[in-house]
């Protein structure tokens, strides 16, 4: 019997009640959703919650670079640009992926963002890219204390969102 086999996070939903950050989130989702209905005000809601998310977390991480500041003002330039007259029909996808965060823990937008060169510590390959899209978000994975706010719960982290790689078989 391996004894060091990685034990998985058995849950399938992501509801945190206590957290500040899944209820922004839940709101923006929702807001989303009331644009989505013909209301665009919600629209501009959304994006202020998303900003003030932003501005809270640069506060408490006295860091612009944090990830858990560039994620939020990333989904803040997404809602941006959907908020054009033209792409408002693009608002789908924001309300889709931050409904898959709130209920299933799975971060779109934090596992593209963890592609890029200076959040990833390996070489990009085709395993990297089924990892970071194809793996279940894990909160066991959590490795800093200051991690578990940074995202609802911190499901938003690298380290939960990507699977780490795997020791290759000698």
């Amino acid at each position: 019997m391996n004894s060091t086999r990685r034990v998985e996070d058995p849950r399938r939903f992501y509801f945190l009640w206590n957290d500040w950050t899944w209820w922004a989130w839940t709101l923006t989702a929702i807001l989303l959703t009331i644009g989505l209905l013909g209301s665009p005000l919600a629209f501009v809601v959304a994006m202020a919650v998303t900003l003030i998310q932003s501005i809270a977390l640069l506060v408490r991480e006295k860091n612009v670079l944090a990830f858990s500041v560039l994620l939020r003002l990333a989904y803040f330039i997404l809602l941006g640009i959907c908020y054009v007259p033209s792409m408002r029909w693009l608002y789908w996808l924001p309300m889709v992926g931050t409904f898959a965060l709130v209920i299933f823990g799975y971060c779109l937008l934090a596992r593209v963002l963890s592609l890029f060169p200076w959040n990833r510590q390996e070489p990009f390959s085709l395993d990297l890219i089924n990892r970071t899209f194809l793996s279940r978000p894990d909160l066991s994975r959590l490795t800093r204390p200051s991690n578990t706010s940074s995202c609802a719960g911190g499901l938003c982290t690298i380290e939960t969102q990507v699977a780490p790689q795997t020791p290759s078989p000698n």
